[in-house]
């Protein structure tokens, strides 16, 4: 076999490789959705991401002779390590061919960059951390294409990653959920009896109040996630960043917040999957991408059920329910005809039960790895 070699990107020209890969990989699976490069270039850019304020990274590219089959970028997220007193590495963006050899290098050299900064274990793929694109490598579901901001791998991945020593660590899940539909009489009940008895209203995001709405969201995010496996904090510039990208996609009818007497409990953010205009565009808006994107975009027909969070103070009162089922009468108004409830925690059993009333199934799941150094 030829000789491997494992190099650090460094240069421009090796970012462009690093961006360049995965479609080469993927170039026979019709599933493959490529990212937006304008995108992947905000999210590399420290100047732009506010996430390296608090973290750091590098990136390496595998080699066999001169051609490219790998790729993996190691991450110390230093707010991640401070929130959970703990002294984790990360790994995401993995790409790789079939070649154990090659994962295996690039894995060994983020565990040694890891290993460089007093760190003992090494958890991943993670993108770079549980708020930024679903963490995990996808281990079923590959006949499906992604929903907006979900991975998506090739069958081998997760068998690369453990031969490299990576243990499971946690299994996230993706339910499909048909939108036209007739909903369960309990949930129609309940909710009814939440608005009454337990003074529940839901409202849209006010975008003439932009601002303190995406403060009153910052704050439940953060209140309500704070007991999840991974979590680690959003800050204020990270989460503005957020708003402003999912501001230019967001439906009015299903941005919500939920309040109780008045005060802010709940929110949720279901967001069209442009996805389906996205796997028509090779990662190009610019210069005649932009025309597609619209085209294709009047065409998208699924949701995402990307954020639903209850402060814990709130919870076991109904307002999930509540938030529900305004996302499904309103999703059925808009035309809309299947949605993906995603991510979900494997041990988030009220989640899951709440997804199957909506005749939930699970259609895909994704692993998160952890090896300890």
């Amino acid at each position: 076999m030829s000789e491997l070699h494992v190099e650090p990107v460094e240069k421009g020209a090796d970012i462009k490789r690093f961006f360049n890969l995965p479609k080469k990989l993927y170039k026979e699976d019709p599933c493959y959705v490529e990212l937006l490069r304008a995108e992947l270039k905000k999210q590399f850019s420290r100047k732009k991401n506010p996430f390296f304020e608090h973290a750091d990274i590098q990136s390496f590219l595998a080699y066999r002779d001169s051609r490219l089959v790998g790729r993996i970028t190691a991450i110390e997220n230093r707010l991640y390590n401070e929130f959970h007193h703990d002294r984790s590495g990360f790994f995401g963006f993995f790409e790789c061919a079939d070649d154990t050899e090659a994962s295996a290098g690039l894995l060994h050299e983020a565990e040694n960059w890891v290993k460089d900064r007093r760190l003992d274990t090494v958890i991943g793929p993670m993108s770079y951390s549980t708020n930024d694109i679903s963490p995990g490598v996808l281990i079923s579901g590959f006949e499906y294409p992604p929903y907006l901001d979900m991975s998506h791998a090739l069958p081998y991945y997760a068998g690369l990653i453990e031969g490299a020593g990576y243990k499971k660590a946690m299994d996230t899940l993706a339910f499909k959920i048909p939108i036209h539909q007739e909903l369960d009489p309990r949930i129609v009940k309940l909710a009814e009896r939440v608005r009454t008895k337990n003074k529940v209203t839901v409202r849209y995001f006010d975008e003439k109040r932009f601002d303190e709405d995406v403060q009153i969201l910052r704050d439940i995010y953060n209140s309500a996630w704070s007991g999840n496996w991974g979590f680690v904090p959003i800050t204020d510039a990270e989460f503005d960043e957020v708003a402003k990208n999912f501001n230019r996609v967001r439906i009015k009818e299903l941005a919500l917040i939920a309040e109780v007497d008045g005060e802010p409990a709940a929110f949720s953010l279901v967001l069209p999957n442009i996805n389906e205009a996205l796997i028509h565009m090779n990662g190009r808006l610019f210069p005649f991408g932009v025309f597609k994107f619209l085209y294709w975009q009047k065409k998208v027909k699924g949701l995402r059920l990307l954020i639903l969070g209850i402060k814990p103070e709130h919870r076991k009162r109904g307002v999930d329910v509540m938030l529900y089922y305004h996302n499904m009468t309103e999703g059925m108004k808009l035309g809309y005809t299947e949605g993906e409830l995603s991510w979900v925690l494997e041990t988030n059993t009220p989640v899951i039960n709440a997804a199957r009333l909506v005749k939930g199934q699970e259609y895909k799941r994704y692993r998160i790895f952890q090896k300890k150094l």
